[in-house]
C-alpha cells in the first residue's frame, strides 16, 4: 500500500514531467500547432519520470512497454494535468472520437 503523502509527491513530480515533456515536444515541432492525446502525454511523462530522460525519441520507443499505474491514469489526475497545462501554455482541449486531445499553440 502506498501512503498518501508519497502518492501526492509522485503526482507532483509527474505533473512537472508533463510540463517538461510538453516543452520538449513544442521545441521539437516545426508547426505552430501541436495536437496530442491527453493519455499519450501522460504516458510520455511517466516514461520520462521513470527512466529519467527527456529525449523524445527514447520516450517514444519505451511508451509501448511501460504503462502508468491505474492510480495515475484516471479522470481526476487527467483534470489536474489539464489545469497545470492551462496555467503554463496556450492550449485548447478538444474531444475527438471519445478521446481528449490537448492542442498546443506556439507563440
Amino acid at each position: 500500500m502506498v501512503s498518501t503523502s508519497k502518492l501526492a509527491g509522485e503526482k507532483e513530480r509527474l505533473l512537472d514531467h508533463v510540463i517538461l515533456v510538453s516543452q520538449k515536444l513544442l521545441e521539437s515541432t516545426k508547426s505552430r500547432k501541436l495536437s496530442i492525446k491527453l493519455r499519450t502525454l501522460l504516458r510520455y511523462a511517466y516514461v520520462a519520470y521513470t527512466r529519467r530522460t527527456t529525449d523524445i525519441n527514447i520516450i517514444r520507443g519505451l511508451v509501448p512497454r511501460i504503462r502508468p499505474p491505474a492510480r495515475l491514469a484516471n479522470q481526476y489526475f487527467y483534470r489536474e494535468i489539464e489545469k497545470s497545462l492551462r496555467q503554463r501554455f496556450n492550449i485548447s482541449i478538444e474531444t475527438r472520437r471519445q478521446f481528449r486531445y490537448i492542442v498546443f499553440y506556439k507563440e
